[in-house]
């Protein structure tokens, strides 16, 4: 095969341009500090480095989920305590009640100071988290117990409030009424309990006790329910924790630049480069003219 000096000079522009593509492309992997800069650079590659990003982001958005379950739960775990302690002093006052020492007046005293005590349970039953009413369920707008006899009619809602955490993962962030104050023909309802508790002072009767130690075992026994739930929550958001770490170190394979090499790198196609400049150069000089001088 002939070859000409228009071939020459074809091949030697082509090929100096393959150099310099190579060595661009080093260079933004430097500079960016990303192997992958467009997807032609690696398809395959970006299309993982995609699903990769794509994974990251539904696991932050099942910790932010995790978070809000948490804050729930917490909220729960705080007031149920809170009742707990409410109750425990009714218990007191009601061993103080069934003694023969006490006055009507003393009585009397007393009945007042459990229903306000009952108050202050129904306000906790009241209690909202960022604006939500935190023992109703789903109907996180609407109070469950809005009025003192609210408790005599089951008008609350008795579905749990539910959280996505994880893929096909759900957690019951709430606890419902019916399960921590029982539902309104509940014998062990606690506001029933503790409404006649005040009834019984009033009436010069013994308080029945048994009633009031069910409503504080009925809390104690959701409050376990919850700290079972919260350790779940805290297994699920430690998976995800080492999930992102997994992801993220993958990802990082696939698209950040290792430093030290890409450099070694780089130097090498500037003088693959260099190269092809100064052996072009010489190829593309001389011409017939440059022969007949």
């Amino acid at each position: 095969m002939r070859v000409t000096q228009q071939m020459l000079n074809q091949n030697s522009v082509r090929n100096m341009h393959q150099n310099l593509s190579r060595f661009e492309k080093v260079n933004n992997q430097v500079s960016t500090g990303k192997l992958l800069n467009r997807p032609s650079d690696d398809p395959n590659g970006v299309s993982k480095s995609m699903s990769l990003k794509s994974s990251l982001a539904a696991n932050q958005q099942f910790e932010r989920n995790a978070g809000e379950a948490k804050l729930w739960m917490e909220e729960t775990d705080q007031n149920i305590n809170a009742m707990v302690n409410v109750m425990q002093r009714v218990r007191e006052l009601g061993v103080q009640s069934n003694t023969d020492t006490l006055s009507d007046s003393d009585r009397k005293a007393i009945a007042a100071e459990v229903e306000q005590l009952t108050e202050q349970v129904r306000e906790f039953a009241n209690t909202k988290v960022n604006g939500n009413f935190l023992f109703n369920g789903k109907n996180t707008d609407q109070a469950p117990y809005p009025k003192s006899d609210s408790y005599l009619t089951t008008t609350f809602e008795v579905a749990a409030k539910t959280i996505v955490i994880g893929d096909n993962v759900t957690i019951e962030a709430s606890v419902t009424p019916d399960k921590i104050f029982g539902n309104a023909d509940d014998e062990t309802n606690l506001f029933q309990a503790l409404n006649e508790m005040v009834n019984s002072l009033k009436a010069d009767e013994k308080v029945d006790l048994g009633m009031i130690d069910g409503g504080i075992e009925r809390l104690l026994t959701v409050s376990a329910e919850n700290g079972g739930r919260q350790n779940r929550l805290e297994a699920v958001e430690n998976r995800l924790l080492d999930s992102n770490l997994e992801l993220k170190s993958m990802l990082s394979k696939l698209q950040d630049t290792d430093y030290a090499e890409a450099i070694i790198k780089l130097k090498s196609e500037e003088s693959v480069y260099q190269a092809s400049l100064a052996a072009t150069s010489k190829i593309i000089q001389p011409s017939l003219m440059d022969f007949l001088r």
